[in-house]
């Protein structure tokens, strides 16, 4: 929804999107924003207690600066231990751009984590600095 709101509101002009967006590259909410038509090829589910009438516009896709710039996704970009989620490790947050945008650089990010977990005395959060710099085409 995020998605196509923004495409609707950047009306035609480049934008980027950037968060934690708590899903992992393997999960469907990033394959529905990164791929074109990956809905065509699977069955969302049915609710019996809710009338689902929104369905994700799959023509208009995001681009990943990391996935861009690198080829790939970063290793990680949250490391957390709780009671819920012990020793928990996955790619959470990104930049995703549209539109005449060349990604220059990306922050560089260490291939794996340090110590227990984040945060720690290096680490103000359990979640990566992620960082970008664009040019516009």
């Amino acid at each position: 929804m995020v998605k196509d709101l923004m495409f609707k509101m950047a009306a035609g002009h480049p934008f980027i999107l950037a968060g934690d967006f708590n899903f992992k590259p393997s999960e469907i909410p990033y394959r529905v924003i990164t791929e074109k038509g990956y809905l065509n090829n699977i069955q969302l589910p049915n609710s019996n207690q809710y009338e689902v009438s929104y369905r994700p516009n799959d023509e208009q896709i995001l681009k990943s600066a990391y996935c861009e710039k690198n080829g790939t996704e970063p290793n990680y970009t949250n490391f957390v231990s709780t009671s819920q989620t012990p020793n928990f490790c996955a790619t959470l947050d990104y930049i995703f751009f549209a539109g005449n945008l060349h990604v220059n650089e990306v922050l560089d990010l260490p291939d794996h984590p340090t110590g227990e977990s984040y945060p720690d005395e290096t680490h103000p959060s359990d979640h990566l600095m992620i960082a970008a710099s664009f040019q516009f085409l």
